[in-house]
């Protein structure tokens, strides 16, 4: 019987696989990325020159990871180090969202099978923040164990952050739990690996990230977790395979803690009653991309209430149900594929929740998609299909997404010959925050090798490095890059700043970006892994495709709440910036450049009006966070295909979308937080545009939603499309709306 099922799933995949084999397109499911994570010496901790990968089988934390040892103490050793080793700021003039990037560890698993006997984890006590005394004054605090977390220390998150465990390939770099583990039984849900500790959750838990690894969850662990995970703004899991040794198991990956932000791609599951269990809440968007799921007994994706999920190329197999979407939860499914034997179920139930569904193949399902327990599609494929209410601008316009064309990331994998890394230290740069290293960053980058990467933790470039077609890569490791000197940054006050974008001026001066890609190429370059602030990031002069990922512009309320010398970084860092900008398009004249973005904050922020608005692209964005810009996305002659954000701003000053001068932008999933009164700014504007939106906020009872939700400006005429079109998100709550599809296409 075993074989005959076998032989059916071969059947039904085959007729697919000669599709996408026609087509020439990316099928779902994990692409099996060749990845082998190695780094050069100097790197390395242990080796005493300022590096910051912590190798888990080096001094202190000697891992043997032989497969036979017990490395658990020497894994929790490692997670602990970056606990301890963070600088955590606290008291008055600090906020609950201060602390310095200094440090920006790795922890490193080289190849090999690290057996374990209980759940790695940064330990007990955990590290937690409260504003007792004000958001500028904040209270460290510490949970000595589960017990001691109660309502009376009114805590406001955990201080889990910048916890990156990076294995060597997923192949070679296994975590495997004991069989039959203690603490592992019926109902307990206890996680092998673990990013965090505290019911309360966090809104600081940023940069936590996983890599190139797998876990395997053993025989006779029917309450084990694979992963429990969260990161707040930027985060992700990358090259990651979950397997369970017996098919039991609650889950693979969970994420039920605030907040839960991160772009997550090449995902293997196979096992367990969920694949991916989420319930983080409100404040929480994930994207997933290139996934493949298999063998789950309740259902592939369970998502909960409140959370944003968006889901493409995945793949699903042999599960009873694909995904199930709870009470308010927002989901965006693209060029998916699920088949299942059974068929004694839905592929996709709806309960409560929004779901967005286009161009998904499924077999062996007894209907395509219930909504409340009643059946609303049947059939082996959904063409589009919105379980809310589209709006259309126009009384005779089209309801459906723009469909604009979606180009993957182009794949480059991290170099193995350390031959062609060229270090910044090696051509004299100190990586201290202080000193001016633009000078040794720009020699090495004139070194004709394809990597160039930055050993330490932080980077002052006061001029602008131009980066030369022969580099392929620019390998941050997580550090922090950014100006000290006013001079070259903006010159503006924060009150002059206000005053500018209260005018309708430009918010920033001209001033030349930390990096600019100086020569054109037909191959594509890679900045990755970077905090940076001061300045903009990237001027994109040269033709040449870019690619953004994993990376954070400090953003706005530096100015109020991190203001300080030293509280973020270990220079003055030039902060008077009016708005993070992390691209810039700086000859837009020509053929549209191409930009790929793929975790990062402060992509496309417009300033008043959208004055700064990115011009003359191609962008496709996988997960983006904006956060306090007067217009936090704004695009001008430009095509933007987003797939999940999140955006923080005011209701009384803050437009969310805006897209001009032909432009067509499609943003699909994600959440916007309105603060404030309701002013006379609308959520989004599009002037002379097509836009295709499906979102929703995110708040408690006293948000009060955008008064407007677009404001369309076509020839000169202008339309404005009230929230009262839209219904709450949850009932109680009239604020927090969600659009589960508007469109402002003419017939």
């Amino acid at each position: 019987m075993k074989h005959t099922l076998i032989l059916l799933a071969a059947l039904l995949l085959a007729p697919l696989a000669a599709l996408h084999a026609a087509d020439k397109v990316t099928p779902p499911g994990d692409r099996n990325l060749p990845i082998n994570q190695i780094y050069p010496p100097q790197a390395f901790y242990h080796k005493g020159k300022g590096g910051r990968v912590l190798d888990v089988t080096k001094p202190p934390f000697n891992a043997k990871g032989d497969g036979k040892t017990d490395d658990t103490q020497a894994l929790c050793d490692a997670m602990r180090f970056v606990k301890e080793h963070y600088e955590d700021l606290a008291g008055e003039g600090y906020s609950y969202c201060t602390y310095k990037f200094d440090r920006n560890w790795i922890i490193y698993l080289p190849n090999g099978e690290y057996l374990v006997s209980n759940t790695i984890s940064q330990g007990w006590p955990a590290r937690a923040y409260d504003i007792k005394n004000g958001w500028a004054n904040s209270g460290r605090v510490e949970v000595a164990s589960p017990e001691a977390e109660t309502p009376e220390l009114e805590l406001r998150g955990e201080r889990n952050y910048g916890i990156r465990v990076v294995g060597q390939s997923r192949q070679g770099t296994v975590i495997r739990l004991k069989d039959q583990c203690s603490g592992f039984e019926m109902g307990k849900e206890q996680a092998v690996l673990q990013y965090y500790l505290l019911k309360v959750g966090s809104s600081i838990n940023q940069g936590n990230y996983a890599q190139n690894l797998t876990i395997q969850t053993g025989k006779g662990n029917p309450g084990a977790v694979g992963m429990k995970w969260n990161a707040a703004n930027w985060g992700g899991i990358h090259n990651v395979a979950i397997r369970s040794g017996d098919g039991s198991g609650r889950a693979g990956l969970m994420m039920d803690r605030r907040n839960a932000h991160g772009y997550q791609h090449d995902i293997v599951v196979d096992g367990f009653d969920f694949g991916v269990e989420m319930a983080a809440g409100s404040v929480s968007v994930v994207v997933m991309e290139y996934a493949t799921l298999t063998n789950q007994r309740q259902a592939a994706i369970g998502i909960n209430t409140n959370d944003t999920f968006c889901g493409r190329k995945l793949l699903i197999r042999n599960a009873p149900m694909a995904l199930r979407a709870g009470n308010a939860s927002h989901v965006v499914l693209l060029d998916c594929e699920a088949v299942s034997e059974k068929r004694v179920g839905p592929a996709i139930s709806v309960e409560g929740g929004t779901l967005l569904a286009r161009d998904i193949r499924l077999s062996g399902y007894a209907s395509a998609v219930d909504k409340d327990k009643k059946p609303v599609l049947t059939g082996d494929f959904i063409e589009e299909y919105v379980s809310g209410t589209p709006v259309s601008v126009y009384a005779d316009g089209p309801t459906k997404t723009l469909r604009l064309p979606v180009k993957e990331t182009p794949v480059i994998l991290p170099e193995s010959d350390l031959k062609k890394w060229a270090s910044v230290d090696d051509f004299g740069a100190k990586g201290d925050g202080i000193t001016d290293d633009t000078e040794a960053v720009q020699r090495a980058m004139n070194s004709g090798k394809p990597v160039v990467w930055f050993p330490k933790a932080c980077y002052v470039i006061n001029g602008t490095v131009a980066i030369p077609a022969t580099v392929r890569e620019v390998a941050f490791l997580w550090s922090s890059v950014y100006r000290t000197d006013p001079a070259q940054s903006t010159n503006l006050t924060a009150q002059k700043a206000g005053e500018l974008r209260i005018k309708g001026e430009p918010a920033e001066a001209v001033k030349p970006a930390l990096f600019r890609v100086a020569a054109a190429s037909g191959k594509p370059l890679a900045l990755r892994q970077n905090v940076n602030a001061g300045a903009v990031f990237l001027d994109h002069e040269a033709q040449r495709p870019v690619i953004l990922e994993d990376m954070i512009t400090w953003f706005l309320h530096v100015h109020y709440w991190s203001r300080n010398p030293g509280m973020l970084f270990p220079g003055g860092v030039a902060l008077k910036t009016s708005l993070p900008r992390l691209y810039r398009n700086t000859k837009p004249e020509g053929a549209p450049k191409e930009v790929f973005a793929n975790m990062v904050q402060g992509f496309a922020t417009g300033g008043a009006d959208a004055c700064l608005a990115v011009k003359n692209v191609h962008a496709w964005v996988r997960e983006v966070d904006v956060e306090y810009g007067t217009v936090e996305l704004a695009f001008a002659k430009s095509d933007a295909w987003i797939l999940g954000y999140k955006s923080e701003g005011s209701t009384t000053t803050t437009t969310v979308f805006h897209a001009s001068d032909h432009s067509r932008l499609e943003l699909l999933g994600g959440l916007y937080c309105p603060f404030g009164e309701p002013g006379v700014v609308p959520l989004a504007v599009s002037r002379d545009s097509e836009v295709c939106l499906s979102v929703s906020a995110f708040g408690g009872a006293k948000v009060k939603a955008y008064p407007v939700v677009l404001r369309n400006e076509k020839n000169g005429q202008v339309t404005e499309v009230p929230d009262t079109l839209f219904e709450p998100r949850r009932a109680n709550i009239p604020g927090v709306k969600i659009i589960p599809l508007l469109t402002n296409t003419q017939k």
